[in-house]
């Protein structure tokens, strides 16, 4: 009923991103938004700062049902051998390859 009554007042109130948290291991999920990026490698410092300034995330709950997007295996592993210089070019690429999860 309170979803309805949001709804027709438009009155909904966007969702904060979720705090940061500490450097994800490798096996974990990372997210920004709705595309989910799995942590195939393990993250330099360094870029687990850059990716928190772009607005990636640990995944809040263990199991997330929500649908969004999946990006390729070789996605951060494309962002750890890319230059810090060339990095927003890598990853304005990376995001256009994000796939709609099955």
């Amino acid at each position: 009923m309170k979803d309805w009554i949001r709804n027709a007042l438009s009155i909904r109130q966007p969702r904060r991103p979720a705090p940061v948290g500490s450097l994800p291991p490798v096996g974990a999920l990372i997210m920004r938004g709705p595309v989910k990026m799995l942590v195939t490698h393990p993250l330099p410092a360094e870029l687990w700062d850059w990716l928190v300034l772009s607005g990636w995330r640990n995944m809040p709950v263990k199991d997330d049902r929500r649908k969004g997007m999946q990006l390729p295996e070789g996605a951060l592993k494309a962002l750890i051998n890319a230059d810090p210089a060339e990095r927003n070019q890598v990853h304005a690429r990376i995001l256009e390859l994000a796939e709609p999860e099955v």
